[in-house]
């Protein structure tokens, strides 16, 4: 090799560390989760955020390879997918001086059992560079909740499906958790004991020293009720594949709510509802503002009434 030859290939390998450095200025990834808690198979949502100042058009997800995660246990261990990787196909385009945002649900796509702690890393590739750019690294805990309540039940014949075949069983179950000091209830439709698990989501905030009710109704959906603050009451319905149709509140005032059967539905009885915006389905009229229902005969605190003063005896004149 001759010496100018030399000098070049060491030149090259001193010029690509700086590339790499300027691409990483140009262009920024950053990782982030929605909190830091899961339990096991919890829907884990990943934001991926991409702000380019490279003053070009980037375009991404034209193909599954553009965004690539990784997920390691605190001894290194990687994490094998149980299926292919998160879809991330779908192109769009990242102008110069803008940031898009792309957002995935990965814990369908790690079995995520133990309790611990993991690390999950992100890799973008930016196809028109031939560059990849790792984001930080974002740790996360896997915690074991408490089971409050499970029921194995069966799954509805569909239309068109034939009487007489074998009916599908899977299970309901309610844990609590506790985040930040918080308690919280969650929900798990599975297969039963060591069989597939379809979804655990968060239900609501609760309080500990009133555990939730819960039952089964005739379409096999999950009607739960539970108290959420001194006086509020969270009242949702979950479907088999682990999704909240209906999402309700109540006050209590002068009675508590509780779940009833009436014209072979459940439903609640007692208590007031009250109107909110994360109502499902929603009751919020078309740009009209969430009103709030509050009963005309709701208990008022008793007034402190000071027993009377008698007034001073008159003077009469000397």
């Amino acid at each position: 090799m001759t010496f100018a030859r030399r000098w070049r290939v060491a030149a090259l390998c001193l010029l690509l560390p700086l590339l790499a450095a300027s691409v990483q200025a140009q262009v920024t990834v950053t990782l982030e989760l929605q909190k830091s808690r899961f339990l096991p198979r919890e829907s884990m949502s990943a934001k991926l955020k991409i702000v380019n100042f490279s003053g070009q058009t980037l375009v991404f997800g034209e193909d599954n390879h553009w965004l690539q995660f990784q997920i390691e246990s605190e001894t290194g261990e990687e994490i094998t997918p149980i299926t292919d990787p998160p879809p991330v196909k779908g192109r769009f385009t990242v102008e110069s001086s803008i940031r898009a945002t792309k957002e995935v649900d990965i814990a369908p796509h790690y079995a995520l059992e133990r309790a611990g702690r993991y690390t999950l890393t992100a890799t973008v590739h930016i196809k028109q560079w031939g560059k990849q750019l790792t984001a930080k690294p974002v740790k996360f805990d896997i915690t074991n909740g408490t089971v409050l309540w499970e029921q194995i039940f069966g799954l509805p014949l569909k239309k068109g499906d034939p009487p007489g075949q074998p009916m599908q069983v899977r299970r309901y179950v309610l844990q609590q958790a506790k985040h930040l000091k918080a308690m919280s209830l969650y929900a798990r439709v599975d297969d039963g004991l060591g069989g597939k698990v379809h979804r655990v989501l968060p239900v609501c905030p609760m309080v500990s020293f009133n555990k939730p009710k819960a039952q089964v109704g005739p379409q096999s959906n999950l009607h739960v009720l539970c108290q959420t603050g001194s006086r509020k009451y969270n009242y949702s319905v979950i479907d088999p594949q682990g999704k909240i149709i209906t999402r309700r509140h109540y006050l209590i005032a002068g009675n508590r709510p509780r779940l009833g059967f009436k014209d072979g539905k459940i439903i609640v009885a007692g208590g007031f509802q009250l109107t909110r915006p994360d109502d499902l389905p929603s009751n919020k009229k078309s740009g009209a503002e969430p009103e709030l229902i509050v009963p005309g005969n709701e208990p008022k605190p008793i007034p402190n009434i000071r027993p009377p003063i008698p007034l001073p005896p008159k003077r009469t004149g000397n």
